[in-house]
């Protein structure tokens, strides 16, 4: 049985994957390099203490501040090498879920709804996704065997 739908959706889901993925990595690498470039320019620095000493704060408040920033950077970036690394499990499933549907349909539904479920399953690939494996699951290859009765000369028996 041909599953072009499915091989549709699953492979517009794979490109919206890698371009998701392709786009956290990229936002993981600017934020640091700019934490980075502002952290070290001297300039930006004294410019940003001398905007937090005009709000009240101590020396001792402003250190602790700029430590706090760092930590929620750094847990910010960790939480998204999360999701890159779940999303590339996602596109490894998903892209032989892809493979083998023609072989095996159940199989790539049930690699299909894990690959969703890691890729985050209100966005819109985890959307394609789980409607490539209902598709999967609910759709049955045409049986060739006549549902009606006839006798020898092809007649219908009732």
């Amino acid at each position: 049985m041909k599953r072009t739908g499915e091989k549709v959706l699953s492979i517009i889901a794979h490109v919206l994957n890698v371009l998701a993925v392709g786009l956290l990595i990229v936002m993981l690498f600017g934020s640091r390099m700019f934490m980075d470039m502002t952290m070290s320019d001297p300039v930006l620095q004294s410019e940003f203490e001398s905007q937090m000493s005009a709000s009240g704060l101590t020396q001792a408040e402003m250190d602790d501040l700029l430590l706090y920033m760092d930590d929620f950077i750094g847990f910010i970036s960790g939480v998204g090498w999360v999701f890159v690394v779940l999303g590339l499990i996602a596109l490894v499933l998903g892209i032989i879920g892809t493979i083998r549907v023609d072989k095996n349909a159940k199989l790539a539904g049930i690699l299909f709804s894990i690959s969703a479920v890691l890729s985050g399953i209100i966005s819109l690939q985890g959307i394609l996704l789980i409607i490539a494996a209902i598709m999967c699951f609910v759709r049955k290859p045409k049986s060739d065997i006549s549902l009606q009765k006839t006798d020898e000369n092809g007649y219908v028996i009732d």
